[in-house]
């Protein structure tokens, strides 16, 4: 007679996934939940192992006050002008306020419509995905005025979430969020001492020489087009000139055209 052989379990292997709040009302019909979130630079949804959360819709962060350098110990060339300016307008108080600080509205001016998603993904970068972001360089569609997306930043500050807007003018931001803000943080033009840091940041060091007046006309676009691999730090400050001198020489004969027409 043949003995029956039991199996023993090894027991189930559960994934946990932290919660999502969403406001249900403001779903249309049909609407399709999906756990993750949606990265533009690698034009694919990001790999949930790939997020550095754990159970429990907690964070690992680290209590460094600067910005954290892209892999590889220095930050790329975008990353780097965006990373020296936010610093430059955030305190370090402020930015661990921001990495730690519960139910927050905060409203983030940018110079112009080039910074917004590059300084959304410095901001998700840097404090997590924690925060709702609303994030707009242009108006909305015709009909949609600022009411647009204001029941989205209630709901998530009443269900203690944190909200950023990020924009170059405040009256595209949703009207609850402008009312709500905390505080705003302000981005200004880059200046010399700015593009100084993000040249020292890129390169390893900074340039002996950088003034205001070589930086005249320069949008972010600009300054990412002088940060270029294997470029010595000299070199970026002297196509940040040449630029910035080509710029004004372009806009100085636009307006004698249009003067002479």
């Amino acid at each position: 007679m043949k003995k029956t052989t039991k199996r023993r379990s090894t027991g189930i292997a559960v994934q946990m996934r932290p919660k999502r709040l969403v406001d249900q009302h403001c779903l249309a019909p049909g609407t399709v939940l999906i756990d993750r979130v949606f990265d533009r630079d690698r034009g694919r949804f990001e790999d949930p192992e790939e997020e550095s959360q754990i159970e429990g819709n907690f964070y690992l962060e680290t209590e460094e006050d600067t910005d954290s350098p892209a892999p590889g110990g220095r930050p790329e060339a975008i990353t780097a002008p965006v990373g020296a300016a936010f610093e430059a307008a955030a305190s370090s108080d402020l930015r661990r306020k921001l990495r730690h600080g519960q139910a927050l509205c905060v409203i983030v001016m940018v110079p112009t419509a080039a910074w917004v998603l590059p300084v959304s993904d410095h901001f998700r970068r840097c404090f997590g995905d924690r925060w709702l972001q609303h994030t707009r360089s242009r108006p909305n569609w015709p009909g949609l005025g600022r009411s647009s997306g204001s029941s989205a930043v209630s709901g998530a500050l009443a269900a203690g979430r944190s909200v950023v807007g990020i924009s170059a003018d405040v009256g595209l931001l949703p009207r609850a969020l402008v009312g709500a803000a905390d505080l705003t943080i302000r981005l200004g033009p880059p200046t010399a001492a700015v593009v100084k840091a993000a040249i020292g940041r890129f390169a390893g060091r900074a340039p002996v020489e950088l003034d205001d007046a070589s930086l005249a006309e320069l949008d972010l676009d600009d300054l990412h087009a002088a940060f270029r691999p294997g470029t010595g730090p000299q070199r970026i400050a002297q196509r940040l000139a040449a630029a910035s001198a080509a710029l004004r020489a372009t806009a100085d004969l636009k307006e004698i055209n249009t003067c002479s027409s």
